[in-house]
């Protein structure tokens, strides 16, 4: 039997997890001195409760070497292999740890891939997966295939307010300031596993989140067009509907799909945060 595993930044719903018996390991969440883990004990809400509270920004970490040799020692107790999809090795130390993991299991069963992504960029990957397995493929040869896959998934979010990634480092009070003062929304995107401000929008987000469903389309047209994933940390969740109806009355995608971003995702971007993420051909 090939199993197919993820971590909790993968962003699919609960439902599609089940119903593809799909193993997650949960990332890690810190909240002050207290450590949760994505997915099973702590909420986007929670997240958002406590830095209105305190003004400090949640951490996130990788689990320890320890914790997937557990993982992936229970996934292949039974000679079962093992395709592992996480979060891209530019972005956290999880894929590090998991090659240890690997290394000091010698298990020749488990297959690990860099998704060179996160949030549903990661869980496109999942599904894709698991089709390959439902068709009959050898676990080598969906391996190779994903990793053909895994530079061609189109990532983006569009990012209404700057204060999560600057109470996190990751930009410039001025650059907070200005955007906040002059409600600039910045595009970042998933370029060769890093993230990377490719645009930025002025006004109001229902707008804006709709000229960037344009510009992403218009920029990456060449769309697999059976699954596109609207993902966010909105507070409102009428403007994630309008959003997938939005791309839905384009006409390119057999199936639109809204999640809710988890606390990995919700701890650096914050609230009302929102992306389309879809496959693009592999040439």
């Amino acid at each position: 039997m090939i199993r197919i595993a993820t971590d909790s930044c993968n962003d699919l719903s609960k439902e599609q997890i089940q119903e593809k018996n799909i193993a997650v390991m949960p990332l890690s969440v810190i909240l002050g001195e207290k450590e949760y883990f994505d997915g099973e004990n702590i909420s986007p809400k929670d997240i958002f409760d406590y830095v209105a509270e305190t003004g400090v920004l949640p951490k996130t970490a990788a689990r320890s070497v320890e914790d997937y040799k557990a993982f992936f020692e229970e996934l292949t107790k039974n000679g079962d292999e093992v395709i592992f999809i996480g979060i891209s090795s530019f972005l956290s130390a999880s894929y590090r740890n998991i090659l240890e993991a690997k290394k000091l299991l010698k298990n020749n069963n488990i297959y690990v891939l860099d998704s060179l992504s996160l949030s549903t960029g990661i869980g496109l990957q999942v599904l894709y997966a698991a089709s390959l397995v439902k068709q009959g493929l050898k676990a080598g040869e969906i391996y190779y295939k994903l990793i053909d896959q895994s530079k061609h998934i189109q990532a983006s979010f569009v990012v209404d307010k700057l204060d999560y990634l600057y109470k996190g480092g990751r930009c410039s009070a001025m650059a907070r300031f200005g955007a906040n003062v002059l409600k600039i929304k910045p595009r970042l995107e998933l370029v060769s596993g890093k993230i990377e401000n490719t645009g930025k929008y002025l006004g109001n987000l229902r707008g804006v989140l709709k000229k960037y469903v344009d510009d992403m389309l218009r920029l990456h047209p060449d769309y697999v067009d059976d699954i596109c994933f609207v993902t966010h940390t909105c507070l409102d969740e009428k403007l994630p509907q309008e959003i997938a109806d939005y791309v839905r009355s384009k006409n390119i995608f057999k199936e639109v799909v809204i999640t809710t971003a988890g606390s990995t995702i919700t701890s650096h971007c914050g609230p009302n945060t929102l992306g389309i993420l879809y496959k693009t051909k592999v040439q």
